[in-house]
This record gives structure tokens, sequence and C-alpha cells, in this order.
């Protein structure tokens, strides 16, 4: 598989992840609504946090935006989608946590120098090429 192509794999896979995970009509939830609340939200943010590392090194640049508009774009796409799925709603404050969790993951990538260790492994030149 062209190195191209496999840098992507990883970002679509995760995307399909998403797309079957909105498309299940009602989550399991916990009793306690507040509970229930925090631990959703927090999977809202991680997932899209994890959406826009594997973003950032498919693409390979040091400059994030491109990884940010790109997971942005996603996370209003599936908000719409839950829209069309019974049991479910979307919503734009759902989409406002699943930013921060790119914007919050983007700025510690950046200010921490993470950026490094991240595209080096995909990016580096092997001997005699």
């Amino acid at each position: 598989m062209p190195q191209k192509i496999s840098r992507f794999l990883p970002v679509v896979l995760w995307m399909v992840l998403i797309y079957v995970v909105s498309s299940i009509p009602e989550l399991p939830s916990n009793d306690i609504d507040v509970v229930d609340f925090i631990f959703k939200k927090t999977a809202h943010f991680l997932e899209y946090s994890i959406l826009f590392i594997l973003w950032y090194r498919a693409i390979g640049e040091k400059n994030p935006t491109k990884a940010i508009i790109f997971s942005l774009i996603y996370a209003f796409t599936d908000e719409i989608h839950q829209l069309l799925v019974p049991g479910r709603t979307g919503r734009l404050r759902d989409v406002g946590i699943d930013a921060l969790g790119i914007i919050t993951t983007s700025i510690l990538i950046v200010k921490l120098n993470l950026w490094k260790p991240l595209l080096s492994p995909l990016h580096s030149k092997k001997p005699g090429k």
C-alpha cells in the first residue's frame, strides 16, 4: 500500500467508527443524569481530539489549520447525521464540545512541540532515497 494512502487509513477508519456509533439509535445511559452527561461529553471531547491527531499526522504539516478544519467539518456532519437517526439528536452544543477537544489538542501539540514526535515516524526519509 502506498505510504500516502496508508497515512489516511487511520483517519478514515476512525471516522467510520464515529459514524457507526452515531448510527446507534439509543446509546446506553447511566441512571444519574449528571454522570451520563459528563461521560458522553467527555467521549465527544476525546473522540474529536483523536480525530484531530489522526488528521494532523495524515496531512503531515507543522501548521494544524487543515487538521482543525477537517475535524470540525466532520463534527458538523456527524451531528447532521444524528438528526436522521431515530432516537438521536444533533446538537450544536456537541459540535462545540468537539471543537474544544480539537482546539485543546492542537494547542497542546503546537505549544509543547509535540508535532515533532507525531510527524517524525511518518515523514522520516529512509537511507538511499
